[in-house]
């Protein structure tokens, strides 16, 4: 069919802009062909919008200069319209190669009888790559009161010597690894007691250290 212009309905006019209905049992494609609204040449202005409902489509198109009508938008169809599918997938992944290593410390036993003034022998045993520990004496309340002494590792054990702390009790022994503290053993607590006395004989007469007499 031809443009019918009792089919282009004006659905607003303002201040040079028109809007416009036009129905019309042509297709889109039909309608949107060069010429087809020439019998509207006097109506059209450039730049006025045209709500398009054709057979197939209801489309919202503009008028452009010499009424050349643009394909516009198409709100809807009833054949299949123009699609772009687009797609994107995007791969990240993370690889790390790990070997797990066995690292352990265990305390030797303290011998007993620990007095002030005496040294304490500290030995532990060392498994895994572990080059160096360190040894201390804590009291009761946590803090170091005897160290730390560094021990090289040799053959799977370390050893250290430290002197004895103040007489007391609730004092522990304690080893960790060099550079990584988690690593660690801690014995149980212990005692310590005052220096022995030394005793002198005068005749039939016991004499304490600082020479005194004892009395027994």
């Amino acid at each position: 069919m031809a443009f019918d212009n009792a089919s282009l309905i004006s659905l607003l006019s303002n201040s040079g802009f028109s809007l416009w209905l036009y129905r019309t049992t042509d297709t889109r494609a039909a309608v949107l062909s060069p010429g087809y609204f020439s019998g509207a040449a006097s109506r059209l202005q450039t730049g006025d919008v045209i709500l398009l409902q054709a057979a197939d489509a209801l489309t919202l198109t503009t008028v452009r200069p010499n009424l050349v009508v643009p394909a516009g938008l198409v709100v809807d169809t009833a054949a299949v319209p123009f699609r772009v599918n687009r797609t994107a997938a995007q791969g990240f992944s993370v690889q790390q190669a790990a070997t797990a290593l066995a690292m352990t410390l265990l305390l030797g036993p303290l011998a007993g009888g620990i007095t002030a003034g005496s040294i304490i022998n500290a030995r532990a045993s060392v498994g895994g790559p572990i080059a160096q520990v360190a040894f201390s004496v804590r009291d009761a309340a946590g803090s170091t009161v005897r160290g730390p002494q560094t021990a090289n590792v040799a053959s799977g054990a370390a050893n250290a010597s430290l002197d004895a702390p103040a007489t007391g009790t609730g004092y522990r022994l304690r080893v960790e690894a060099v550079g990584n503290p988690a690593i660690a053993d801690t014995s149980p607590s212990f005692g310590v007691s005052p220096a022995y006395a030394v005793l002198q004989q005068n005749g039939g007469t016991l004499l304490l250290q600082d020479g005194g007499r004892l009395l027994v």
